[in-house]
């Protein structure tokens, strides 16, 4: 009989979003009028903006709404952010392994990635006396992604000041992807990168999601929170590209982040357990798996069955059914690995442990 496809190829979470933020929308494609027609003829998008300020002021920096860009999903948020500090022949700085989607928009920018490293014999911590080397005349940029999509890592006070220190030296931009911010685990804590100062905040833009805090994946909305020396440029871009949210999903946002985070909590809980559980199994089974602190992708080394990332992934998928994600796509010197987004149960998960046992032990 065939088995079940496990399908954790992506990091869709198996839950929808929270049901005051359904209603919402509901509501408001129900009353249609305002909520069905242009936005800019309405006060949503200011509605909106003005959640987006109130809901980042506990993480310390205060911003005006005119500072927020909605956008239709973080892929668009990232774009916007990129392009407004990075042309062609540019460089720019950023962690290896790191989130594909940020490989993909800088290659076709035409934008040279400056790669230093989150490896396992440091516990995927930044090694930080190994990034300042990599700036160099034509970097324009730093890209921190915290918590890291695939590692986990959650960037500490010391590694983020240093960072910060080395950006306002050499005058770069600085683009902190946080869509993970609130899913931190054990004793890390996200701390806003542009929280550490006036200097760091005016230099910082923030790229965020509603996709993985409020499992909104498939609604498509997202922000980025730019300072005022990159607005004007922000601005023209997001004019020119449009990528903006359907009206009506304005109210889903704004009721997301209005009502109650013990949603958000749960699934962190929800989350946790997965790791403790998965990360165990894969290495009990002899197949290192880092034990992350932040996000919720399990990030582990197969290197010992002598195939590589696509290898590993392409036989798991013919043999049982199962497809992963090839860690040779998160970085340059990571192929063996394999990443699991842990956006199914734990009796899945456990079932991709056994697949992945039989896989191996039949090589």
């Amino acid at each position: 009989m065939t088995k079940e496809f496990i399908n954790l190829s992506g990091g869709d979470p198996d839950a929808e979003a929270p049901k005051w933020a359904v209603d919402a929308t509901l509501n408001a494609i129900k009353g249609g009028r305002e909520w069905t027609h242009y936005a800019a003829m309405t006060n949503h998008p200011e509605q909106f903006k003005t959640a987006v300020v109130d809901y980042y002021k506990q993480f310390g920096p205060r911003y005006e709404t005119k500072q927020v860009i909605p956008t239709a999903g973080s892929s668009a948020a990232l774009y916007i952010a990129l392009a407004s500090v990075l042309k062609e022949g540019d460089e720019a700085l950023l962690w290896n392994p790191f989130y594909a989607g940020h490989k993909w928009i800088l290659d076709e920018m035409g934008v040279k990635m400056n790669l230093t490293p989150l490896d396992p014999e440091n516990n995927y911590r930044p090694r930080l006396d190994k990034i300042a080397d990599k700036v160099t005349a034509k970097t324009k940029a730093v890209i921190i992604c915290n918590p890291s999509n695939p590692t986990g890592t959650v960037f500490n006070e010391k590694e983020l000041r240093y960072i910060t220190d080395l950006a306002i030296d050499k005058d770069l931009a600085i683009l902190s992807d946080e869509i993970y911010l609130h899913y931190v685990y054990d004793d890390a804590k996200f701390i806003s990168t542009a929280s550490l100062g006036e200097e760091v905040k005016e230099r910082t833009i923030n790229i965020m999601s509603f996709s993985k805090t409020f499992s909104m994946t498939g609604w498509r909305l997202g922000y980025d929170i730019v300072p005022e020396r990159y607005l004007d440029k922000a601005q023209r871009i997001t004019r020119m590209t449009g990528p903006r949210p359907a009206n009506f999903v304005y109210a889903a946002g704004i009721a997301a982040l209005t009502g109650d985070f013990s949603y958000v909590e749960e699934r962190r809980q929800i989350y946790q357990g997965r790791r403790d559980y998965f990360c165990k199994a894969i290495d009990d089974l002899g197949f290192p798996c880092h034990k992350f602190e932040g996000a919720f992708y399990a990030w582990f080394d197969a290197r010992s069955t002598g195939l590589g990332s696509q290898e590993f992934v392409d036989g798991l998928h013919k043999e049982e059914n199962c497809l992963l994600s090839p860690g040779s796509w998160f970085g340059t010197d990571t192929d063996g690995f394999i990443r699991v987004p842990l956006v199914r149960d734990i009796p899945t998960l456990k079932s991709v442990v056994d697949r992945v046992k039989r896989f191996t032990e039949s090589l």
